[in-house]
């Protein structure tokens, strides 16, 4: 296999909608100038990608509108940081425990910076105490979904033919309809999947048009619907598959 296909190959075989579309294909790129570079390894990756993050964070903290256009770019490059050093640790066969375990660290260190940041850029702007309660509840929300749809939709669902036979029959016409729902909205809009790119998407979006308080309200809206219907979904086999 030649370095290109190597490099190609590096590419995680299934990812989130934007990771795929374009943080992905974009780390991809990166990972041709840095494959090679000794000192530059996965963990080295995943720190820069955190401080990237903590310097967007800053950005977003001041709250004018030219700030948050470029905390808004920092997020996206702070997210091709993250594919990038799984990437190399593919490329190199250098994935580890620790490595695996610092950069799940490092990404609920970077949900909380965003979100406190984006608060706190609110607040300093507009004076309104009321951003906190909606920064914090879908924060809550953001790490719930890192269960319900980054790590539990990996998990296979397994359910004995008899079982589930016996779980359709008790399901009422009204789970039916949720599940049908929810199942149209996770397939036709990738972008409400959630999974971690999607996030830093919406992010950055309702940054550049400075509307942090809509976005605070769509995690929250999501975030309702989701902790009522994955349970469900899990519980009945009807969990969706991307």
């Amino acid at each position: 296999m030649d370095d290109k296909e190597k490099v190609k190959n590096a590419i995680k075989k299934k990812d989130g909608w934007w990771a795929s579309l374009f943080s992905g294909p974009s780390a991809n790129i990166l990972l041709c100038y840095v494959a090679d570079i000794k000192w530059i390894t996965p963990n080295i990756v995943t720190t820069s990608s955190l401080v990237v993050c903590i310097t967007g964070a800053l950005f977003i903290s001041l709250g004018l509108p030219f700030h948050l256009i470029i905390g808004a770019v920092l997020l996206q490059l702070a997210f091709v940081l993250d594919c990038l050093d799984g990437q190399l640790a593919r490329y190199r066969e250098q994935g580890s425990n620790f490595g695996a375990w610092y950069d799940r660290v490092t990404d609920r260190v970077k949900d909380f910076l965003i979100y406190f940041s984006i608060a706190w850029g609110h607040y300093a702007i507009y004076d309104d105490w009321t951003i906190w309660p909606l920064g914090m509840t879908s924060l809550f929300f953001v790490y719930l979904f890192d269960y319900y749809v980054n790590q539990d939709i990996k998990l296979e669902t397994v359910v004995k033919k008899t079982e589930l036979e016996t779980k359709e029959k008790t399901t009422n016409r009204i789970l039916q309809m949720i599940f049908s729902f929810g199942e149209k909205v996770y397939r036709s809009f990738p972008i409400l999947q959630f999974k971690i790119g999607e996030q830093y998407l919406l992010a950055s979006i309702f940054l550049i048009f400075n509307q942090t308080r809509l976005l605070f309200y769509l995690i929250i809206t999501l975030g309702i619907f989701y902790s009522l219907y994955w349970p469900f979904a899990t519980y009945y086999g009807k969990k969706p598959v991307s």
